[in-house]
């Protein structure tokens, strides 16, 4: 009895990427995990902890500067305890809260440590077993190198709030609409002086509405099709020429988050379209995927990414990021695996960028940068399907603009809830 909402604990745990794309939950297959998982209680409240320990080890790069640059090492180590506390009330109410803080340490460079926190409340409400009428708010605040453009950690908050309204079948089935509003604000974490330069770039405000069907095809897994609009809204007036909207449409699968297959496949198309006359739009493949299925003694991991991201540099407005992985795992024994992930990538700018070399008149050119990361390690297990994960990672990007080629090497422990 205690096997299926341990598993379903860690892998909550070990997958906030794919938790977070998990999208809409019915009501009963929420209310089920509560009563499954959520086995510490005090009271009419039930509690759900949470760990995560990561980048614990030594890097060679610290603040992602270019090889012409002398690069800073450090050792470092992030740690994140959280909490999810659920109160239900009858049948047919869920309350919840979660709260995350965490703290990033580096032993030299004082002025990368940071503590911060992330908090959400939500309330669901179920009428009649069919509908469900779903609001949240949200802080999130981390340090962290949010895009692959940044040289560097950057402290990102994002605050706002959601409403979703769902028919719900019995067979957990759903289709309703949703909408959410937030704001977006970037802090650079070691560089002070480049704050306004940051925050007036990207600072924001983006709503969204969105329709969703979501088909139960097999016992836990779902077919789901999204439709929807995205408003951008710059902070800064300077910056109100950034203003944009976009239509999206995403397809595809998700699993279960225990079993022999998890995470989402997930494909659509979006349109991209400025405000300003003259900008260059996008329209094309946008994906979030990340699938993960074991075979025997093998787990094999892929994942794909497409989309747009605003730029911090003011003259690109925004590129395209694409970016692929896969990853393997051998377990040797009960308490050994040895592990590998690779993960390729590329942001296109889709306007020229100007580009300045000391003793050179300006060009403009059309950036394109590649990245691309090696990992490789060993993971014991300490207890049950919690390891402890040892791996070394090289980073390494390139671009045919001037000053943005990095190395970057880091080794380091981890802890995992995916053995």
């Amino acid at each position: 009895m205690m096997k299926k909402p341990f598993l379903i604990v860690l892998s909550l745990m070990a997958l906030p990427g794919l938790c977070a794309a998990q999208d809409y939950k019915t009501f009963r297959t929420e209310i089920e995990e509560v009563r499954n998982v959520a086995r510490l209680r005090f009271g009419p409240l039930r509690f759900v902890p949470t760990l995560q320990l990561r980048d614990v080890g030594y890097d060679d790069n610290v603040y992602y500067r270019n090889v012409d640059e002398s690069p800073i090492g450090d050792y470092s180590a992030a740690i994140s305890p959280g909490v999810k506390a659920y109160l239900p009330v009858g049948n047919s109410l869920l309350l919840s809260f979660r709260e995350n803080p965490e703290y990033v340490y580096y032993a030299r460079e004082k002025k990368l440590r940071a503590f911060t926190n992330s908090f959400s409340p939500a309330v669901r409400l179920n009428l009649l077993k069919r509908f469900t009428l779903s609001g949240e708010y949200h802080f999130e605040r981390h340090l962290r190198r949010a895009y692959n453009e940044f040289a560097g950690n950057v402290t990102d908050t994002v605050k706002g709030y959601s409403v979703s309204f769902f028919f719900e079948t019995p067979r957990g089935s759903a289709l309703g609409f949703s909408g959410k509003v937030d704001r977006f604000g970037y802090e650079d974490a070691a560089f002070l002086d480049r704050n306004l330069g940051l925050s007036r770039a990207l600072n924001r405000k983006e709503t969204s509405g969105n329709a969703g069907l979501y088909y139960r095809a097999f016992s836990d897994s779902d077919l789901f099709l999204l439709v929807g609009y995205t408003q951008y809204n710059f902070d800064y007036p300077a910056f109100w020429v950034r203003d944009a909207h976009s239509y999206q449409a995403s397809w595809g699968i998700r699993f279960p988050l225990a079993g022999r297959a998890r995470g989402k496949l997930s494909l659509g198309y979006k349109n991209f379209v400025p405000e300003l006359e003259g900008r260059k739009r996008f329209s094309g493949l946008i994906a979030d995927s990340g699938f993960d299925i074991k075979f025997g003694r093998f787990d094999i991991r892929l994942g794909l990414t497409r989309n747009t991201v605003f730029s911090y540099l003011e003259g690109s407005y925004y590129y395209v990021d694409s970016r692929g992985n896969a990853g393997l795992s051998l377990y040797l024994t009960r308490l050994f695996r040895l592990d590998y992930d690779y993960q390729s990538g590329g942001m296109n700018y889709p306007e020229p960028f100007d580009v300045q070399v000391p003793g050179s008149p300006p060009e403009l050119i059309m950036r394109k940068d590649t990245y691309g990361m090696h990992s490789a390690g060993l993971t014991v297990r300490i207890f049950r399907t919690t390891g402890l994960s040892l791996s070394y990672n090289v980073y390494g990007r390139k671009s045919n603009a001037p000053g943005f080629e990095i190395r970057r090497n880091f080794v380091g422990l981890s802890l995992t809830q995916n053995f």
